[in-house]
């Protein structure tokens, strides 16, 4: 007959992993609610960062019994790293146009809905670059594109925003 393939290699590599892994589903709701109070409808993504990030720094978990309090902690610190990327993004967007007037997105709510749409690429530019504050290298070698590619993209990206937002604002 055929082969058999091997069986696949197990994700945990220590009993403390395990040990994340069976207790953190208990925990995982309770997380989400008060992730739920500082980060509004980021907070399953809070958690689930919150989660990746206990499971790669369990080996510093110095007292299993802390793991609740340890899992909580990680999980308001990504909300708050999430807090502060999305005022970061809120307080750069109006770095997007070479206008002298200022644009925030309590002033020009459609804003937003410019930036959807981008297309793919020139959004996932802009929303990494200005949004999450990766720099222009860092996003080339994210996107497998040049240094040069990634700078064309978001020089377009911002001129048609520029374009779009002047054009709504006529109306």
């Amino acid at each position: 007959m055929g082969q058999t393939r091997p069986a696949a290699k197990a994700l945990s590599t220590s009993p403390d992993v395990d040990l994340l892994d069976k207790e953190f589903p208990a925990v995982r709701e309770r997380l989400i609610a008060i992730c739920r109070s500082v980060a509004g409808d980021g907070a399953e993504d809070a958690v689930q960062e919150a989660y990746l990030t206990a499971r790669k720094r369990i080996g510093q978990l110095r007292d299993v019994d802390a793991l609740e309090g340890w899992l909580t902690t990680i999980a308001i610190r990504h909300c708050i790293d999430r807090h502060r990327r999305d005022r970061r993004f809120r307080d750069r967007l109006p770095m997007l146009f070479q206008s002298q007037e200022r644009v925030t997105t309590e002033s020009d709510p459609a804003l937003t809905e410019l930036i959807e749409r981008l297309p793919v690429r020139q959004r996932a530019v802009i929303v990494l670059h200005y949004g999450h504050g990766y720099s222009l290298p860092e996003l080339a070698d994210l996107l497998g594109l040049s240094h040069t590619n990634v700078r064309t993209i978001i020089l377009r990206a911002r001129r048609r925003l520029y374009a779009a937002w002047q054009e709504a604002n006529r109306d």
